[in-house]
């Protein structure tokens, strides 16, 4: 339902002549400051409605997220090249531009709505006990639904990757395919080294004027953890606000950067609401020739000459090649899939896993000025300017990196941090339904939040040691595949340790003198189970802990990078599937171990990355003939 057809004039006819004029001015700048969110313009032609059976290309990328946006982009620079991105969902909506509105997109369509399957050991306090992982089903990927952070991860991330047998993955290396795919913005930034100038991904960063922000980052300055004007690969400790990719105030997704920008290259094709069943391959000389893939009621076969790219994510990748005859032998035996090739494909699954519990009543003091009519000035602002809070992520783009066990210069634990106004009838409830709360237990943090400001503290694990699995339910390319996310399923329990020292972090922070001014008091969720326990305890926490840990929706490593003879890997340092010729795979699936870090910015370097090898090998195959 159009809401401009419940619009009714409350008091018709009090304005004439150039008041009038005036006011009808307004509004027609207001309406049309509408009309480039949410629309199809800057991108390319969906070529999905012209595509034949049997056509070809020389590259059929698969997923138009935060690595396969940028690596269709690196193979296109060849205009000889022609290049097919195939993406199953369809553009990005005026929602999905909005930066301040991130949370309203999941389970929509643009939104694959995967969740994982019960657990004993976590997510006890989620409905079914599932936990909720949202994935992007657009043009852009999860990159056109997540929270907009850019975060590189730390050096030591990249070097064990290299120590692993994958050569070429140390950070001196990625460092410059981060740098050639960044275009910093941020004009306090000018002097920094860090950031690359010319690339297509806008950087910008904001300090919240928030003052509970301005507290944390005192706070932390207490406990020896310094606040940082930018990410600091080498001595990564500490707090800062992360760059994000948002420009001008309105969400630049991969594909808005690396696809939208380059519209103009003829050799680039996008296919949108084209869902990819297969990838073709031939059992004798085991050679990925093309993909089956369906648009509307029509089912294609699609042929590459040179390569099949897949992009499709951490769990939609895995799944593509389980049904395609690629994965364990056993599993896709027993659901009737004729196997080419036994790789551990789907195995490796790692997530940021974050807490949901440690929630603190502050005072009013802790927020600018919040009422009804500041949040209309905000949508005022939003529609003219593209300012005010709509265009921003309040103080979740403040995040900090702790040591709990200060045995290094490296973090186990990155905290991010989000704040309800008092009596919040939007976020707070939202986030509720977005993680999959039980009812009661939102109606609790609703309750809290009835006359003040609450804030969520969100420790994030950042190195995993519990793993999870992905399986395919049938061999139905339409069914959702099986999720097992792994979480605290560790031997010796350091997952939950971890987790609980950023706990007893918090804690100090909110105890500091800083915190003090508003009136700090740690509040105790709503979980029964729980309650037989001292609040605040070891057991106590520990207990939330299983109850209230989730997702940070940064799922990794199911397609494992690494040398042949890591029968664990599935994909060599080149990102070429072991045992498949003219097959790879390019997205977070790949990544031997998860980042320290928000994963949308690894992911893209992965796409430039591959995008630089795979034109050297095809260059190199051209040299030889």
């Amino acid at each position: 339902m159009d809401p401009s057809l419940s619009m009714t004039d409350p008091c018709p006819n009090n304005l004439q002549g150039v008041s009038g004029q005036l006011f009808l001015t307004l509004l027609n700048t207001l309406l049309a400051s509408k009309c480039p969110l949410g629309s199809s313009e800057p991108y390319q032609e969906n070529y999905a409605p012209k595509l034949t059976d049997g056509e070809e290309f020389d590259f059929i990328v698969i997923g138009s997220g935060s690595a396969g946006s940028v690596v269709a982009n690196k193979l296109s620079e060849n205009e000889n090249w022609k290049v097919l991105v195939l993406e199953a969902g369809g553009y990005p909506s005026a929602t999905s531009d909005i930066p301040g509105l991130l949370f309203s997109l999941q389970e929509t369509v643009e939104d694959w709505q995967y969740a994982t399957e019960p657990s004993e050991k976590a997510c006890l306090a989620m409905k079914d006990g599932k936990s909720k992982w949202a994935r992007g089903k657009v043009l852009g990927g999860t990159s056109s639904l997540n929270s907009m952070l850019y975060v590189r991860g730390n050096k030591r991330d990249y070097d064990e990757w290299a120590t692993m047998g994958n050569v070429g993955w140390e950070w001196e290396n990625v460092f410059q395919h981060f740098k050639s795919l960044e275009k910093l913005e941020s004009e306090d930034m000018n002097a920094s080294e860090m950031y690359g100038r010319n690339g297509y991904m806008p950087l910008t960063r904001y300090d919240s004027d928030e003052p509970i922000a301005k507290t944390i980052k005192e706070a932390g300055q207490l406990l020896n953890y310094p606040s940082l004007l930018e990410e600091n690969p080498l001595n990564p400790l500490g707090y800062m606000e992360a760059m994000n990719t948002i420009a001008g105030g309105v969400r630049v997704s991969s594909a808005k950067a690396f696809l939208a920008s380059v519209k103009y290259r003829r050799n680039l094709l996008v296919a949108l609401q084209s869902f990819t069943k297969k990838i073709i391959i031939d059992k004798k000389s085991r050679i990925a020739t093309g993909v089956e893939v369906v648009i509307e009621n029509r089912m294609l076969k699609l042929y590459a000459k040179k390569e099949i790219i897949v992009s499709a994510g951490s769990i939609n990748s895995p799944q593509l090649l389980m049904l395609s005859g690629i994965g364990p032998k056993h599993h896709l035996e027993e659901l009737g899939v004729d196997v080419i090739e036994d790789l551990p494909v789907g195995k490796n699954l790692q997530d940021h896993m974050i807490f949901m519990g440690f929630t603190v009543e502050l005072n009013n003091n802790a927020l600018k000025l919040k009422h009804s009519l500041h949040q209309i000035d905000d949508i005022y602002k939003y529609f003219l300017n593209r300012s005010g809070d709509l265009a921003r992520i309040s103080i979740t783009n403040l995040v900090g990196f702790i040591n709990t066990k200060n045995d290094s210069i490296y973090p186990d634990i990155q905290f991010h941090h989000i704040i309800y106004v008092p009596d919040d009838r939007y976020l707070l409830p939202l986030l509720g339904e977005a993680m999959g709360f039980r009812d009661e237990v939102t109606q609790r943090k609703q309750d809290f939040n009835k006359k003040y400001p609450t804030l969520e503290f969100i420790p994030t694990l950042l190195n995993p040691k519990s793993n999870g699995e992905i399986y395919l339910r049938t061999n139905d390319p339409f069914e959702k595949p099986m999720i097992r996310s792994g979480y605290f399923t560790d031997i010796g329990d350091e997952d939950i340790n971890v987790l609980l020292g950023g706990i007893r972090f918090a804690e100090k922070v909110v105890e500091s003198d800083p915190f003090k001014k508003h009136d700090p008091k740690i509040l105790r969720a709503n979980l029964p189970a729980c309650d037989v326990f001292q609040f605040r305890s070891d057991e106590y926490w520990k207990c939330a802990l299983r109850h209230l840990s989730t997702t940070l929706y940064h799922q990794a490593g199911t397609c494992k990078m690494g040398p042949l003879n890591d029968n664990s890997s599935v994909v060599d340092s080149r990102l070429k599937v072991h045992g498949i010729k003219n097959l790879r795979v390019v997205d977070g699936s790949i990544m031997p171990k998860i980042v320290s870090g928000n994963t949308q910015a690894p992911i893209m370097m992965i796409g430039h990355k591959a995008g630089v090898m795979i034109t050297e090998d095809w260059r190199s195959k051209r040299d030889e003939l």
